[in-house]
């Protein structure tokens, strides 16, 4: 799912209440037993660098549509 982040962005929710966006694979990163979010474009981690999610404290994966692109 991470990979295609470019494709179709993914909202992560947190058993704590919390949701992250992520729309570019350049801020996830899959480690052993945690997604790492890294703060860029788009991806407001409240005021936070990083953030670790650990996989059991993931409660839903949201796949999200693509916004589309206004015409030229």
């Amino acid at each position: 799912m991470v990979r295609q982040l470019h494709l179709q962005p993914m909202r992560v929710h947190l058993d704590d209440g919390k949701a992250y966006t992520i729309s570019h694979p350049d801020f996830a990163l899959v480690a052993e037993g945690a997604l790492v979010l890294a703060h860029g474009p788009g991806l407001d981690l409240g005021g936070a660098r990083l953030v670790i999610c650990y996989f059991e404290d993931i409660t839903r994966v949201e796949m999200l549509k693509r916004k589309a692109k206004a015409a030229a």
